[in-house]
């Protein structure tokens, strides 16, 4: 069948495991002159054969018959794999209505740390609140010379500190001691800094020559940095240290946050090994002490990792009964004899938003979006109680591959939009960047490759097939190669990982405030590469030995069919 890129999906899982279209796709499918039902043959009944038996006017449309099968996640027929693109765009969409109704979350400055801004950070305060001084000096009133005052017999008069109440006004020709950050007396015209000024011992300030002194200057007036309700920050920004020192500044004790998805990671497979070396046919497990800590780094509160047998009845148990907004699963993705995932998704009535992407490593991936559970004492009319289980929200599954390089394309395909939406974060800017090597793609499907970067060219890892980690651990990026490959020196996309992506990536105060304001510059496309390549060139600088040892490394073949 081929699949649309569509926010809602086309194909359905029924509860005997068939493949159903949606009614109204079937409604734009069928010919005029030829109306037919959804049954399994016969006469004025639409086959739900295979195409090979009965050619219909929409082959490409039309669901194939199920038979008898031992394993039941053979029985649905060959579908097109979703693009790279329409994947993504896909996962990007599929909680926004979830989000739409999750209500922020007040978190103290002291546990907002990494969080994301629920809603704009507006100011609750002039900031400076008050004139204050920028500098240890003297505060001045009018043209000098100036009158100092005196203290008590035999001390210096205290002058005006930091965190003082507002002083009596200071008469013209007059001057008095002041501290950074002071409030300026009313009647002060200026700040003369303690290196310009000189006090002789006679009651009398002078100014230096070589600094006349200027109207206001040195004094941080009111509202300088912002008025009380302007905007500071928009939606969406990361919550940094310094995000939480401006907040603090402008009157903020907590932040409405954006609630963090839970995520549950089920590891499946009897193969492997959580600790020791592999033996006896059995290998360690790499994505269990992986995809966690990704998906922690892309906002996601891990509820922790389960590693599963690979048995039907406990990947179905597993999975109908977390409480997780979402569930990621490493393997068991495909049509094999223990691949239970597609056979627990028809079970539980799951809905396919993408079933097979077209991308290398990584194409049996799929993300669905589990059927919302109604409260256990609903179905009762005249029950008035409340119900002794409230309905659970939409969730969705993330199934990854098995093979490490394959789960990581996952991760950044579907994985990487979904939690984006559900943290609310911006979608990244990648720049694009020249390959320092020609890269061999696959006919059809876009290809990820680990590269890092020799100045600003992308330099292509060479272990990258789709059971390998030492490309990606020594990675900066995944370039996008499009299908048939790319030559030396073409400009693709690079996936920025989670952990470079934060450091450079982050949109600055003005891209940010350009969205929303009329002053703030806006960044041209220009600009955003150059900062780009910029940001990736400290990286590369800042790593040598991972630069020096992918020097003339070329790229080896597609390992396996993953």
């Amino acid at each position: 069948m081929a699949r649309e890129a569509a926010e809602e999906p086309t194909a359905v899982l029924d509860a005997q495991g068939h493949v159903r279209r949606r009614p109204e796709v079937y409604s734009r499918s069928r010919s005029s002159g030829s109306p037919r039902s959804e049954g399994t043959g016969g006469k004025d009944t639409r086959s739900r054969a295979p195409a090979r038996q009965a050619p219909t006017p929409h082959p490409k449309r039309t669901p194939g018959a199920s038979t008898p099968h031992p394993h039941p996640s053979m029985n649905a027929p060959l579908r097109s794999p979703t693009s790279w693109p329409d994947a993504r765009a896909i996962a990007a969409r599929a909680a926004v209505k979830e989000v739409a109704h999750t209500a922020p979350v007040m978190r103290p400055l002291s546990d907002a740390l990494g969080q994301v801004l629920a809603v704009p950070l507006a100011a609750l305060t002039d900031l400076p609140p008050f004139d204050t001084s920028a500098m240890d000096g003297w505060a001045l009133s009018g043209p000098g010379p100036w009158r100092l005052p005196t203290g008590a017999k035999g001390q210096d008069h205290p002058g005006i500190l930091a965190g003082h109440g507002e002083m009596a006004p200071l008469p013209d020709g007059h001057a008095v001691r002041i501290a950074t950050g002071a409030r300026v007396p009313p009647g002060a015209t200026a700040v003369l800094r303690s290196e310009y000024g000189t006090d002789a011992g006679d009651g009398w300030l002078h100014a230096s020559p070589a600094h006349p002194v200027v109207l206001g200057q040195d004094i941080r007036t009111r509202g300088q940095e912002c008025r009380s309700g302007d905007q500071l920050l928009p939606a969406g920004t990361l919550v940094t240290p310094a995000v939480l020192g401006l907040a603090a500044a402008a009157g903020y004790d907590e932040l409405p946050t954006v609630r963090r998805p839970r995520v549950e990671v089920l590891v499946l497979g009897d193969e492997l090994l959580t600790e020791g070396l592999p033996h006896d046919g059995r290998i360690r497990d790499a994505l269990g002490p992986m995809v966690g800590p990704w998906l922690r780094a892309l906002g996601a509160e891990v509820m922790g990792t389960r590693r599963l047998a690979d048995e039907a009845d406990a990947v179905h148990a597993a999975v109908a009964e977390s409480t997780a907004d979402v569930v990621v699963t490493t393997g068991g993705t495909a049509a094999g004899p223990l691949d239970h995932v597609h056979p627990t998704l028809r079970r539980l009535g799951a809905e396919l938003l993408v079933d097979g992407v077209a991308v290398r490593p990584g194409h049996p991936m799929l993300l669905a979006r589990l059927a919302r559970e109604t409260p256990t004492n609903q179905g009762d009319p005249e029950n008035t109680e409340p119900p002794e289980r409230p309905a659970r929200p939409a969730r969705h599954l993330v199934g990854l591959p098995g093979n490490p390089l394959a789960a990581v394309s996952g991760l950044l395909t579907l994985a990487e939009p979904l939690l984006r939406t559900m943290t609310g974060r911006p979608a990244p800017d990648p720049g694009p960047a020249p390959l320092a090597e020609a890269v061999q793609g696959h006919p059809r499907d876009t290809r990820l490759v680990p590269v890092t970067f020799r100045q600003d060219a992308a330099v292509p890892l060479r272990f990258n097939g789709p059971a390998m980690l030492r490309g990606i651990a020594a990675a900066y990026g995944l370039a996008v190669i499009p299908p048939g490959g790319a030559k030396r020196g073409t400009e693709v996309e690079v996936l920025d990982l989670p952990w470079s992506a934060s450091a450079t990536e982050q949109p600055s105060h003005t891209d940010q405030a350009g969205q929303h304001t009329d002053q703030a510059p806006q960044r041209t496309d220009q600009e955003a590469r150059q900062r780009t390549a910029q940001a990736r060139q400290r990286t590369a600088q800042a790593r040598p030995r991972t630069a020096r040892a992918t020097d003339g490394e070329d790229i080896s073949p597609q390992e396996g069919p993953a």
